[in-house]
């Protein structure tokens, strides 16, 4: 019958199993989810109306047979063994040790019409799938079952069962519901009211069969009821009898009563599909449903307050149908479903109470006169001026709508252009767009004009400026013209260009820089950007190229646009973000200056105005004249592109606004200048005729002065100044006769300078004192006054002054003469006269008396020998003492003789000079350095007092521009091209100048000691006074380095608590890791799960108190830098002083500005009560002429008075006005230096910021601790929920775990097979040569890895025990565990075989090994013996000490048989098959690896199985437990 029970619906087949205990799926979307299927009776006590055994009564057991004994028993309700109540009806059901419930024998009355109810009260309501009860006797003739579906409402009837249908309950026996028929009918049948079975009878009722919508019961309301119960009553009317109770007889009369053993009720707590358990109810006891899906009610069955956006329903299969919440907009908490809107929007929620002046059923909407503010979140009145708005309504930004010429988002003021609110608006100014701000004076209509730009109407350029412009913010553009004219228009011809990067090909020649001013590679990339990645905090810039550069003065005033991006959005930005230089000057920009937005992960523009406007602020301040410098000569454009640790950005499409000659746009920014006398050009840019620069080296921004020739030109070059000179002079002025001339050519005469009476036209000098005109560059050979005389080493008569003239030659005396010597021949007749190398003669042309040889050769002297260019004959020998007394000769010339005393050893160097001691020079070491001197009674050479190294300094300076000025010479002597630069000849007379101020200075050194004395104390005592004032400073810089040290200490400390942190983390890992997870023994014992949560809770806590803790290190640190710069602020001579003062004085002028508007506002208030009061009264009096007359002189005295209080107010407002603008002015003088001491502060608030972004790292760092914290505890809870549910699965699917248990033997002999083949291997690969050692070190490997795992499947069954997860889904796994076992037992087999082959391959791989060190050893022989021959000829070439003709040839053809055995030897060859079979056997190795891989794979395989194999099977529990 039960098994009848099971067909029963859809509803009940689909989830009579196991409970749907989830009512979100996977996704965590919403599902239909239910209670567990249960016996509902189970341990409820039914009450019964009838019972037997009060008093104890007898009754026997019915057996059918007439006459036949029966076996009778007593019903003592007083006697636990005898009695048979109620409890037993829904208590274990023990087929062994059968419990009933009994009523009352027919003997005590107990038969039709008198009825018997068994009441069931569930607790609440339940979805009842079957009603089954189980008779103690026979069945009864005829019986009802009833519910109800609420436990006050009235019993429905569910199911008849009546031998009697017709009779008892006027129902068709056996009837049946058709299709369309009321489904909620209870149905009667005969089928259960036999007599027979007399025991053990069952009757089941399905509250669903034949009921034809059972198969749609989630659509089926009326089916849905129909299985909702609260309540279940069974009424027994009529006994099932043999008949034979009409004789009365007592026996039979007791062998007939009711008796129940089993009572039945199957179904889920009801809570429509929205709960998955029932929980009991702490304060009734009752079970409630743990509703999910947003529902509420002991049976789910009402969505809760605020989830009525629509009507709440029952979950089914296909639809969870959750409740949702109303949609308020965060307006109100409350709501109610409305039909209507739900039928014409499908969202039924209708909000109630919205707050912040919202409305409408969503709160979607402002209330009248009310919008919604920027968030979003609330509505704000509109209050729209009455006088100058149209409506009270503003528009959803809260824009009132104005009248004409009123503007302001409440329509209160007029705008820009306009004047004078009143009720028709406001009138226009008559203002020109371009050269004003559209506002004009309220009272006068006079413009406000832009900073450049001036008239009434603002309609004309202040003078220094042109072109005027309504794009321009300051209206018009200052004149540059170099700085030579202040009167300049717009250029015509002019149109804009642009130049720019798009890097769509690559990186357009951009790089980058580090901070060291290095240059780095940019990366582009083909989305056409660049970028620089950074490893440090250290910023690095884009640089641009060089069509950026340059000339860009066409550029002031417009914009630089570029394109950038950064990868992550903690940028910090700088100062410094964009850098302009040129010209010596230097101007940066914020990124974010300039209306740009903040830079983040995608690209944005970036606009940049190249101006000098304080609206613009470049930094530091330059005048327009100085930016317009700067951009004539701009060398360089960088733009930061990393702003932190690892960090990236990206560059792109930068465009720089410029202007070009040619057709287009007109560029209007383009100046054309008046130039004044002197100048020429577009921009004054060039010297006139007959002017020039009056300092070179500015370029175009010098003056321009008239030429200064000294009346020997009438032009000069307009640039260099360079006179165009005649009459035989040169000069930048022609200020000097020209070379070759001589004379005063300042005179400015054309007679000034005259030729120099010299040879060849050379150059003369006039001495100043004798006026004695002296040659300067004689001819070679010649010297004298007039070049009159042979130089020295010459000889001749030039002049003819002792005859004939002759030209001077050089004397020749054979080489045979010292070079640097002086003298060595006669100036007239050319005899040599210092002959040397002991020769003699006119020419030095012979040997002396005594010496011998050809005096003509040339000697020269190397080492120890004497070497000569004539072999044929001995070279000025002597003829007596031979070679013996030459090497003496030579070794005493070359002897070292360095000075003991200064030289550090006595050899010298190979050059002949010995290595100084410190303070000595010289070749010998045998005189003092410059700057040292030699005293005798201290050894060495002193260091002269400290104030002679000044001297020396300055000395070594002059050496130095000499040297430097000498290789100028030398340059300008080895050119052809004259030399005509003003600035040279300048630099020569500064160094002639500093060379004789030095040669005066060194003469009057010696006796100006006591004035170099007295300079240098003066010196002294003006450090003294610098060093105290740098004291000062120091210790202003200490002070502010203190208050630094503190914040770095409380960054310090806060690093330390994130240390702390960390290490309070990983204690708690570890503590998780070390924690043994036991279920408790009793409920209410806490586990190690309870104690950990606790640990956890408390460690949070912990790390949250260290996040304050480190949030106040950081407040602390702010205060402190605070603090720092403050005290840096008062040591700037009183700026903070002075910032309180305008401060202070702003203020008071507001409060007197705010206290005359107000007085204003009061005045015409009382004005217009005044004329509203007059109003009435006239009003008044003309209605009521009977009233008697009132005082308007006392009317008139308080509007006077009101109004001279008014006069003083004024008075008191032009006063106070007048105060401000003079304190103003007096304080106009202190602005600019309370700027730039509020950049400096700006500066050290950079510091600040510097540190407090450290400390907001550290607080970061704080919090992700603390956070990690708190995701600890969460874990720990996740744990111990899973452990939880782990000891309701954990009785699963034990037998199947048993059966692959038995497989564990033929794993592991598998295993051993495994085993046994690697050995094999390895017994293969151990006899190959050693070049396959590499390959037995593997196969070994194998073997371990192998044997590990053999002994590891010992511990399967322990591996398996912990493999709890994977229980659940064992069933479906073993089979494919099979499947791979035998896999892996093919694969097994397969490596076998290939391990066969392997061993053959490895013994062919020894025999090629074998005859590889064979060859090998065949080769080495070989080499060695014609190594040992090589190695003889070496030795006995070594020890040759003269050379034996006769041999040569024996060694050559030793030489050649070696050659010929190393030939024979076929040593090429051997060495080829060597390398091929050491090729073959690295292949062998290879493959070798690749097998050991796939064993040792398949090995990772059989492990996988063996650790996923449980110990056991575990059976489900009943659903009846005793």
């Amino acid at each position: 019958v039960y098994c009848v029970v099971l067909k029963c619906s859809l509803f009940l087949c689909g989830f009579v199993h196991s409970a749907m205990d989830e009512c979100t799926d996977d996704s965590s979307r919403p599902q239909r989810c239910m209670p567990e299927f249960v016996n509902a009776a189970f341990n409820v006590t039914v009450v019964a109306t009838n019972t037997c055994g009060s008093p104890p009564e007898e009754y026997c057991v019915q057996t059918g047979v007439t006459g036949v004994t029966k076996s009778c028993h007593i019903c003592d309700a007083r006697d636990r063994r005898q009695h048979h109540s109620a409890v037993y009806l829904t208590d274990y059901n023990n087929q062994q040790d059968t419990t009933w419930w009994q009523s009352q024998t027919m003997l005590a009355g107990i038969q039709y019409p008198h009825s018997i109810n068994l009441t069931l009260h569930l607790g609440k309501a339940f979805d009842i799938t079957y009603v089954r009860l189980k008779f103690h006797t026979s069945r009864p003739e005829s019986f009802a079952i009833y519910k109800r579906t609420s436990e006050d409402g009235p019993w429905t009837p569910y199911q008849y069962y009546s031998g009697s249908c017709e009779k008892t309950y006027q129902k068709t026996n056996r009837g049946f519901i058709r299709t369309g028929q009321d489904e909620q009918q209870a149905l009667c049948t005969d089928e259960f009211s036999d007599i027979s079975p007399l025991t053990g009878g069952n009757v089941a009722f399905s509250t669903l069969e034949g009921r034809p919508s059972a198969y749609n019961f989630d659509n089926s309301p009326v089916l849905q009821e129909w299985v909702t119960a609260t309540d279940i009553k069974v009424t027994l009317n009529r006994l099932n009898t043999f008949g034979d109770e009409v004789f009365n007889d007592p026996k039979v009369l007791k062998s007939y009563y009711y008796a129940i053993s089993d009572f039945a009720v199957g179904g889920r707590c009801k809570c429509n599909g929205h709960a998955s358990e029932c929980a009991k109810n702490n304060g009734f006891g009752k079970p409630v449903c743990n509703c999910k899906h947003n529902t509420e009610g002991d049976d789910c069955n009402v969505c809760k307050p605020f989830y009525n956006d629509r009507p709440w329903r029952r979950a089914t299969a296909n639809n969870p149908n959750e409740c949702l919440p109303c949609n308020c907009n965060g307006k109100s908490a409350e709501c109610y479903f409305d039909p209507e809107l739900y039928r014409a929007t499908g969202h039924g929620g209708h909000c109630r109470n919205c707050a912040d002046y919202t409305g409408g059923p969503n709160c979607e909407r402002c209330l009248d006169n009310y919008y919604r503010d920027t968030s979003g979140t609330r509505c704000l009145p509109c209050s729209c001026n009455p006088v100058g708005s149209l409506a009270t309504q503003c528009d959803k930004t809260g824009r009132c709508s104005c009248k004409p010429g009123v503007m302001g988002d409440k329509c209160d003021r007029c705008q820009p252009g306009f004047h004078t609110l009143t009720e028709a608006g406001c009138r226009p100014c008559s203002c020109n767009p371009s050269g004003s701000t559209q506002e004009c004076d309220v009272q006068t209509g006079r413009c406000q004009c832009k900073d450049n730009v001036e008239g009434f109407s603002c309609d004309r350029c202040k003078l220094g400026y042109f072109n005027m412009d309504p794009q321009n913010p300051q209206g018009c553009t200052p004149c540059f013209c170099f700085q030579h004219s202040s009167v300049c228009e717009s250029a015509e011809g002019y149109s804009i260009d642009t130049v720019s990067s798009t890097f769509n090909r690559d990186d357009e020649q951009w790089t980058g820089q580090q901070r060291d001013s290095s240059s780095v590679s940019v990366q582009w990339s083909t989305g056409g950007e660049i970028s620089l990645i950074s490893d440090d905090y250290f910023p690095m810039y884009f640089v641009a190229p060089e069509r950026f550069l340059g000339n860009q003065l066409l550029s002031y005033g417009q914009n630089l646009t570029l394109n950038f991006r950064v990868d992550r959005r903690d940028t910090r930005l700088s100062a410094e973000d964009v850098v302009l230089e040129g010209a010596g000057l230097r101007v940066a920009v914020p990124l974010i200056a300039q209306g740009n937005a903040y830079p983040g992960e995608n690209m944005q523009t970036f606009v940049f105005r190249l101006h000098d406007s304080t609206d613009y602020p470049w930094r530091p301040t330059l005048t327009h004249s100085e930016f317009q410098k700067l951009l004539h000569n701009l060398t360089s454009i960088k733009i930061r592109g990393t702003y932190s640790e690892r960090s990236a950005g990206y560059l792109d499409d930068v465009k720089l606004i410029t202007a070009k000659k040619g057709p287009g746009s007109p560029a209007r920014w383009v100046e054309k200048c008046t130039c004044p006398q002197g100048y020429v050009g577009q921009h004054c840019e060039s010297c006139a005729l007959r002017y020039r620069r009056s300092r070179p080296d500015l370029g175009p921004f010098s003056s321009c002065d008239s030429c200064s020739c000294n009346g020997h030109s009438d032009t000069c070059n307009p640039d260099t100044g360079m006179c165009d000179c005649l009459h035989n002079t040169a000069g930048l002025s022609c200020e000097r006769c020209k070379d070759g001339y001589y004379g005063d050519s300042t005179v400015g005469s054309s007679s000034d300078c005259k030729p120099c009476p010299c040879p060849g036209g050379s150059t003369c000098a006039v001495v100043p004192k004798t006026k004695e005109v002296v040659c300067t560059n004689c001819p070679t050979g010649t010297t004298g006054k007039r070049c009159e005389l042979c130089d020295d080493g010459f000889f001749g008569d030039p002049l003819g002054e002792n005859g004939q003239a002759r030209v001077c030659r050089a004397c020749k005396c054979s080489d045979n003469i010292d070079p640097n010597a002086v003298g060595n021949c006669d100036r007239e007749t050319g005899e040599c006269l210092k002959c040397i190398y002991n020769t003699d003669g006119f020419f030095c042309d012979r040997c002396k008396e005594g010496f011998y040889g050809n005096p003509l050769c040339v000697c020269i002297l190397a080492s120890d020998k004497m070497y000569y260019t004539e072999v044929t004959d001995a070279c000025c020998s002597l003829f007596n003492f031979g070679q013996f007394l030459i090497s003496l000769y030579f070794s005493a010339a070359l002897a070292c003789d360095c000075d003991p005393e200064g030289s550090s050893t006595a050899q010298c160097k190979e050059d002949g000079r010995c290595a100084c001691l410190p303070g000595f020079v010289g070749a010998r070491c045998d005189m003092c350095e410059e700057n040292y001197f030699y005293n005798r009674s201290t050894p060495g050479c002193q260091q002269c007092p400290s104030c002679y190294s000044l001297v020396r300094d300055k000395v070594n300076q002059q050496r130095q521009k000499l040297h430097d000025l000498q290789t100028l010479i030398d340059n300008l002597g080895s050119t052809s091209e004259t030399v005509s630069d003003k600035a040279f000849e300048d630099r020569l007379k500064e160094a002639e100048k500093s060379i004789m101020d030095l040669l005066d200075e060194a003469q009057t050194s010696k006796d100006v000691d006591k004035g170099l004395l007295e300079r240098l104390g003066k010196l002294n005592s003006t450090l003294t006074t610098q060093w105290n004032r740098l004291q000062n400073i120091r210790n202003t810089v200490d002070n502010t380095g203190t208050q630094a040290d503190k914040a770095r200490n409380r960054v310090r400390d806060a690093e330390n608590l994130i240390g702390l942190a960390r290490e309070e983390l990983d204690k708690a890992k570890d503590a998780i890791s070390k924690l043994d997870f036991k279920a408790p023994s009793i409920s209410g014992d806490p586990n190690n799960m309870t104690l950990l949560a606790e640990e956890a809770r408390n460690l949070a806590d912990k790390h949250k108190m260290d996040a304050d803790q480190i949030e106040k290190i950081a407040k602390d640190a702010n205060d402190t830098s605070t603090k720092a710069l403050n005290l840096l602020t008062k040591t700037l001579d009183g700026e903070g002083k002075t910032n309180q003062d305008i401060d202070e004085l702003n203020r008071k002028y507001n409060e007197a500005k705010d206290l005359a508007k107000n007085l204003e506002k009061q005045a015409n208030k009382v004005h217009a009560e005044a004329e509203e009061a007059g109003d009435k009264a006239l009003k008044i009096y003309a209605n009521l002429t009977s009233l008697p007359p009132f005082n308007t002189k006392l009317l008139e005295d308080e509007a006077s008075k009101i109004k001279k209080e008014a006069s003083d107010l004024d008075k008191l407002i032009d006063k106070t006005e007048k105060e401000y603008n003079d304190l103003r002015d007096d304080l106009r003088g202190k602005e600019t230096e309370v700027r730039k001491l509020l950049e400096k502060g700006k500066t050290e608030q950079q510091t600040a910021d510097q540190l407090l972004a450290r400390v907001d790292a550290a607080k970061a760092l704080a919090e992700e601790a603390a956070k990690k914290g708190r995701t600890t505890y969460q874990e720990a809870q996740d744990i111990l929920g899973n452990l939880r549910d782990f000891d309701k699965r954990v009785n699963d699917n034990k037998t199947a775990a048993e059966d692959a248990m038995k497989r564990i033997p033929e794993i592991n002999a598998t295993i051993i097979a495994a085993n046994e083949k690697t050995k094999q291997a390895e017994g293969a690969l151990g006899n190959a040569a050693a070049d396959a050692k590499e390959a037995k070190s593997k196969a070994e490997e194998a073997e371990k890895i192998a044997s590990a795992v053999q002994k590891g499947s010992a511990k399967t069954k322990a591996d398996a025990e912990k493999a709890f997860e994977d229980t659940m889904m064992l069933d479906g796994e073993v089979n494919g565990m099979m499947d791979q076992l035998s896999a892996a037992e093919a694969e097994l087999a397969k490596k076998k075989a290939e391990a066969d082959q392997d061993m053959m391959m490895a013994s062919m791989a020894s025999d090629n090994a074998k005859e590889a060190e064979d060859n090998a050893r065949k080769a080495k022989s070989a080499v060695r013996t014609v190594l040992n021959t090589i190695n003889d000829l070496l030795k006995s070439l070594g020890n040759i000490d003269k050379v034996d003709l006769s041999k040569l040839g024996l060694i050559e053809g030793s030489l050649k048989q070696a050659k010929d055995k190393m030939a024979n030897s076929d040593l090429d060859r051997k060495l080829a098959e060597l390398n091929d079979v050491a090729k073959s056997q690295e292949e062998m190795i290879t493959d070798y690896d690749r097998q050991i891989r796939e064993i040792r794979s398949d090995i990772a395989n059989l492990n996988d199985i063996k650790n996923t194999l449980p110990d056991g099977c575990f059976n489900t529990p009943s659903l009846e437990r005793p």
